[in-house]
């Protein structure tokens, strides 16, 4: 990298634009940079900087500007820099963010960092980019670093390195952390670390896992086991002793110590076995003397209860005769039923008929007064139609008027001394209130005669039809009045009728209404009734599906189980192939260390091989140097001597006459010194301490080199371990090997892993299906027992409630047939003692279907209640109303007759003068329309008297039939004989308690005829109860050995599993706890805390170390030369002092002294050593970077600071350094402002300083 041009505009301290050729300075190879503190010195630099990287070195960089404050408000800051990097001519121009003026307005708007680079092709710029990334990664991949690492070379700051020189191990790792990158030795000492971690946890993990084996090892033992332990290893105590083996501790060998365990677990289950055997026995004998006795208390039983039977069949012997009376009068009685039937259908055809016939006579009520043919003389009021008496509508009125109540009379007088018997009278509602015996109404002739009457009447009136014009008038008012009358008597009839009717319509209501209600207080019982029906239809349902569910779960469980006993032997080897991998893959790590170590002591052989040949040749080389350096010593010596010799003749030759002597200061000189022919000059003696300087500086470089090559030959000689290079190589191969068979076996992991992986999964399965199972079992046999019991409890509870619940005759009453007797009757009675407790057999459906029935129609009733109650209201309100009614109709009634009578009378008079021959009608044609009508309602009454007449005749032969037939079949009267007499369907339940009576008292009779019955009432009672306990004892006993035993047995198994457990979780442990020692020891190693770190040194500080020793090596080439063969840096392996880490080695530096022999600190070194020691270090790391980079060629180099601290000769070492920096056409600046460099640097850029900012300017370049 050679920059050629910079120009800076408003930049740092730069107001205007300022231009450095260093094309012009470097012509000279050494140039100064110089100017009063605070010109802007190392502006220039930071201009360069940013130029190239966007950015300036150090805390500079966190500037807020970079833009020149004496600049004008306008004018923006920019570095423009041409530049050849790798061949290739750049132009970067670069602005960065500033606040310029706005162009409107007042105040400032920021603008943005710009760059721009270019190129430069032929005679022409062009143009790479103007990002401000891709221009820094182009430069930073052309120049092969960063801006860090560029600062550190090419501009060599003096006061960085003084620090570094004196810091302590971690200030100089930060440094040397930015030049050199050890981010991968960084990562590998924190993966180690993790991976350290890690394996701890692993490790802990599966040590938790071996604790936790054991102690559920000790918890599945128990406090009796380890009592047993004691035991059996007391009984084994001789034994034990000849063998010299004390019984295993948990914390010493965990794996036999759960042998013994299980070994006392297996003799504990043998001797519970054998107590579980005895017990057994011991209750099969108990049982079998408890079951003798039971069968013989129940034979002694079965005969008491057959002599209470009979002695309960002879006190019901009465009540057999009974039923038999009964069934016979029955019997009798079914001769007269139908004669009885046939009455009472007589007695109803003459109740209907009497009702028509009252009817018809009430319609015809006001027309029988004129017959006077049919009046009694008693009658008050009677007289014959032609007799004198007072004529018209009057004398009409009266004779209607004492009719009517005659009329009346006679039917109360038939009604109270009514001639029927009672057993043929009507039910009330029927009608038969109405029935009239007709022997004092109006005879049939009576009646023949009256309409004959009117029909005389309606052919005498006839004749007189010509005369209604004439009474038009006067009849129509009273026509009115009497449709007005006729209207409310007819309203008073019907109201009179209905409410006559009323009473038993309401009567009928209530007694719906009652029934409704009855119906509606029965559902909830017959809804229990239903529900308890519905319950144990599902819980027998349920029980078939348990059933069939505990089938398949039992086939299951037998599966699993033998599933589960093949699966230890299987997870046993696997385990056992998996832990001889896993043996073999902790070896793999052992094996590659120890290939790595066999090829790196191969490494060291060939290293060290080749060293000796090198250090051979190196010491020949050098001993022809020291020769030679001594030969050129000798002769410079022997010039200088020679030269001493003659220094009189050489001052001779510049004595003239009138001059001073330069030795005497005598201006006479009489006789001058002639030189010697062979009398050397200075030049001479330049030349020859030049030779000699050169060969002393090739000696020393080659001792330096020797000196490197026999310390790397001592540490690769130690690194050999005394081997040659065939046996190294068979080391390697034999690792190579060993290596590759531990891989090929480590490759067979992961399969049996997942193998073993599989069958565990497999075991737990199995374990968690049969567990699952056994608790499925249980669960399901608790639910059948829970069924069970809730299914006896439905029976017992239908068979209770179903008989008083269900109607009769519905075959859902346990043990009772269809068509049964109603509950509560003697036939229930009868069989509810039979079957007590036959609950058995209450079939759910029946119930539930007769119980749905009889929801349905208790339902309906039920949902009838309003409807009724509303009826019933209905019909209360209704007879309220008509009373008012017809208390208002009367009102109206009385005195529309006044006013039919007024106009009656008016039209009477009129009549009698007009013409007598009308009568009471107000025309002719009125009154010939009413004869009719009355002619009409004389012939309907006619027509149903006679029929009355008939069907009372009637009725008194049917009665006289069924009072004869009552007599001949044995009955005081037909009264007698209708309660004699049953339905079919008692009769039926009579015969059937009739048939059982019979039925049980011969059961009764042969069971006492039985002998074994018999021999069992003659033996003494058996002690039941004392047998049973002894039973219950038996089965405690043998319940509480089955348990033991069976505790034995699970924990035996228990223990076995958990010892292939604890033996899994070892082998798991053990190759985890291997790799955790590994891994601790490489992570202890890398991060320098190890014992076997010698220096404490970590895998980065040792990369790190290994680069400062790089740098040492390249400082000490210059330092010796600018110490005067003084000074060397010595790399140190131990801490630096302050350092206070764990692993803090590697990074030391140490400061040789040559002319004591003593190492120092480089702290004690004065201000020039320090300048010249830090320079030479700047040089070296520079050199190291650079090569680090790629070997880039910087065409450039800059010295800032620190040449005044340095006396003459040691400055002089410094510039010949620096001046031979130029080798190779590089530049070099020195920044500084020591007035003394001014005249030995000619090539100056100087920074003049003002009030209004700084300007450059170029002195003495070319």
């Amino acid at each position: 990298m050679r920059p050629h041009r910079l120009t800076l505009t408003a930049f740092g301290s730069f107001p205007g634009t300022e231009t450095v050729d260093f094309d012009a300075l470097a012509g000279a190879g050494l140039f100064l940079v110089h100017g009063p503190t605070g010109a802007g010195k190392t502006t220039v630099l930071d201009a360069l900087c940013f130029a190239l990287f966007g950015r300036v070195p150090g805390l500079r960089d966190k500037a807020r500007s970079l833009r020149c404050d004496h600049a004008p408000p306008s004018a923006g800051p920019s570095v423009t820099l041409e530049v050849t990097v790798r061949g290739r001519l750049l132009r970067i121009r670069r602005s960065p963010s500033w606040q310029r003026p706005k162009l409107r307005g007042s105040g400032f708007t920021e603008e943005k960092p710009k760059v721009v680079v270019e190129e430069r092709v032929g005679d022409a710029w062009q143009g790479l980019t103007t990002r401000l990334d891709e221009a820094g990664d182009l430069v930073g991949g052309l120049l092969g670093m960063n801006a860090d690492q560029f600062c550190q070379v090419a501009m060599l700051p003096q006061g960085d390195f003084a620090r570094f020189l004196r810091a302590d191990g971690e200030e100089r790792a930060k440094l040397l952390e930015r030049l050199f990158s050890v981010k991968i030795f960084t990562q590998a000492e924190s993966w180690l670390a993790d991976h350290r971690k890690q394996a701890w946890r692993e490790q802990q993990d599966l040590r938790q896992q071996v604790d936790y084996a054991l102690q559920r090892l000790e918890e599945a033992a128990g406090d009796t086991l380890e009592a047993a332990h004691q035991a059996h290893a007391e009984a084994s105590g001789a034994a034990s002793a000849h063998g010299g083996q004390e019984a295993p501790a948990p914390e010493d060998d965990p794996l036999r110590w759960a042998g013994a365990l299980l070994d006392a677990a297996r003799a504990v289950v043998v001797t519970e076995t054998g107590r579980h055997t005895a017990a057994e026995q011991a209750l099969r004998d108990v049982r079998v003397r408890f079951e003798q006795a039971a069968a013989l208390a129940d034979r002694q039983r079965r005969h008491a209860e057959a002599l209470t039977l009979r002695r309960t069949l002879d006190e019901r012997a009465e009540e057999r005769a009974e039923l038999q009376a009964v069934l016979d009068d029955a019997a009798r009685a079914d001769r007269v039923l139908p004669l009885i039937t046939a009455a009472r259908q007589r007695a109803e055809l003459a109740t209907k008929a009497g009702v028509l016939a009252a009817d018809a006579l009430a319609r015809a009520h006001p027309l029988l007064a004129t017959a006077s043919s049919s009046w009694s003389p008693g009658m008050p009021g009677a007289e014959r139609p032609d007799a004198p008496g007072p004529s018209g509508a009057g004398r009409e009125r009266g004779r209607e008027g004492h009719w009517a109540d005659a009329v009346d009379r006679r039917a109360e007088r038939a009604i109270r001394g009514g001639r029927r018997p009672a057993w043929v009278r009507p039910r009330r509602g029927s009608g038969g209130d109405l029935g009239l015996r007709f022997s004092g109404a109006p005879s049939p002739g009576e009646l023949a005669a009256l309409e004959r009457q009117r029909q005389d009447e309606i052919a005498r009136l006839s004749e007189l039809l010509t005369e209604e014009a004439r009474l038009s008038v006067v009849r129509r008012d009273l026509l009115r009045a009497e449709e007005e009358l006729a209207e409310l008597a007819e309203a008073d009839e019907g109201v009179a009728a209905r409410l006559a009717a009323l009473p038993g319509l309401i009567e009928q209501a209530e007694a719906r209404l009652a029934r409704a209600r009855l119906d509606a207080a029965a559902i909830p019982a017959v809804q229990a009734v239903r529900d308890a029906a519905a319950d144990l239809i599902g819980v027998e349902r349920e029980l078939e599906r348990l059933a069939v569910e505990l089938g398949a779960l039992e086939r299951r469980e037998a599966d699993v189980s033998a599933a589960e006993a093949e699966l230890p032997r299987r997870l046993a080897d696997a385990a056992a192939a998996l832990a001889e991998v896993r043996t073999s893959t902790a070896a793999v790590p052992a094996a590659t260390a120890a290939l790595e170590q066999a090829r790196a002591t191969l490494d060291a052989v060939r290293r060290r091989d080749a060293l000796a040949a090198e250090a051979e040749s190196s010491a020949a080389a050098l001993q022809v140097l020291v020769d030679r350096a001594q030969e050129l010593r000798e002769r410079w010596l022997d010039i200088r001597q020679a030269r001493i010799d003659g220094m009189a003749a050489e001052l001779a030759r510049d004595l003239a006459e009138g001059r001073p002597c330069a030795v005497c200061g005598s201006e006479s000189h009489p006789r001058p010194a002639s030189p010697a022919p062979s009398a050397p000059s200075p030049e001479d003696e330049r030349a020859a301490e030049s030779a000699h300087e050169s060969a002393l500086a090739e000696r020393e470089a080659a001792e330096r080199a020797l000196a490197s090559l026999e310390s790397r030959l001592a540490a690769a000689t130690e690194s050999c371990g005394g081997l040659d290079a065939d046996a190294a190589g068979t080391g390697v191969a034999a690792a190579e090997q060993e290596l590759a068979r531990l891989r090929a076996v480590a490759e067979r992991e992961p399969a049996l892993a997942a193998d073993l992986e599989r069958v565990e999964a497999e075991r737990e399965r199995v374990r968690d299906t049969a567990r699952e199972l056994a608790e499925a079992l249980a669960a399901r046999r608790a639910q059948r027992a829970h069924l069970e019991s809730e299914r006896a409890r439905l029976r017992a509870r239908l068979a209770q409630s179903a008989g008083t619940t269900l109607p009769a005759g519905s075959g859902a009453h346990p043990g009772g047939p269809p068509g049964g007797d109603s509950p509560g009757g003697p036939a229930d009675v009868g069989r509810r003692d039979a079957h007590a407790g036959d609950v058995a057999d209450v079939h759910g459906p029946a119930v539930l279907a007769v119980a749905e029935r009889e929801l349905a129609r208790l339902g309906a009733s039920a949902a009838r209640e309003p409807v009724l109650a509303g009826e019933a209201a209905r019909l209360g309100q209704e007879r309220q109303h008509l009373e008012e009614e017809g208390r208002r109709i009367a009102g109206r009634l009385a005195a529309c007759r006044t006013r039919q009578e007024e106009l009656s009378g008016d039209a009477t008079r009129l009549a009698a003068r007009l013409d007598a021959a009308r009568g009471g009608d107000a025309t002719l044609a009125g009154r010939l329309s009413r004869l009719g009508d009355e002619a009409t309602l004389l012939r309907e009454a006619l027509e149903a008297t006679q029929a009355a007449l008939a069907a009372e005749a009637e009725l008194d032969g049917a009665v006289r039939a069924a009072e004869e037939a009552a007599a001949e079949a044995g009955f005081a009267d037909v009264a007698d004989a209708e309660a004699a007499a049953r339905p079919p369907a008692e009769r039926e339940t009579k015969i059937e308690l009739l048939r059982r009576l019979d039925a049980d008292y011969a059961a009764v009779e042969s069971t006492l005829a039985d002998p074994e019955l018999a021999a069992a009432a003659a033996e003494p009672a058996p002690d039941l109860q004392g047998l049973a306990a002894a039973r219950d004892t038996a089965e405690q006993a043998r319940t509480s050995a089955a348990s033991a035993r069976d505790r034995a047995v699970a924990r035996a198994a228990r223990l076995q599993e958990l010892r292939a457990e604890l033996g899994a979780c070892i082998e798991r442990w053990q190759p985890a706890a291997e790799r955790h020692r590994l891994a601790e020891r490489m992570a202890s190693l890398a991060s320098g805390t190890s014992g076997d770190n010698r220096w404490s040194m970590s895998l980065s500080s040792y990369v790190l170390g290994e680069r400062l020793r790089q740098v040492v090596d390249a400082a000490n080439e210059r330092l010796d030369h600018m110490s005067g063969g003084r000074y060397l840096l010595r790399h140190d392996l131990g801490k630096t002092a302050g350092s206070r880490g764990r692993s803090g080695g590697g990074l030391g530096l140490r400061v040789a002294d040559g002319w004591t022999g003593v190492d120092r600190d480089p702290a004690t070194l004065s201000g020039g050593e320090s300048f010249v020691t830090s320079l030479a270090l700047a040089l070296g790391l520079a050199d190291v970077v650079t090569a680090e980079a790629g070997g880039t060629d910087l065409g450039t180099l800059f010295v800032d600071e620190g040449f005044g601290t340095l006396d003459e000769d040691t400055l002089d070492g410094v510039l010949d350094i620096l001046d031979g920096l130029r080798d190779g056409g590089r530049a070099v600046g020195i920044v500084s402002h020591v007035a003394e460099l001014r005249t030995r640097v000619t090539a100056q850029l100087k920074v003049s300083k003002t009030r209004t900012g700084s300007t450059l300017s170029v002195l003495g370049a070319t």
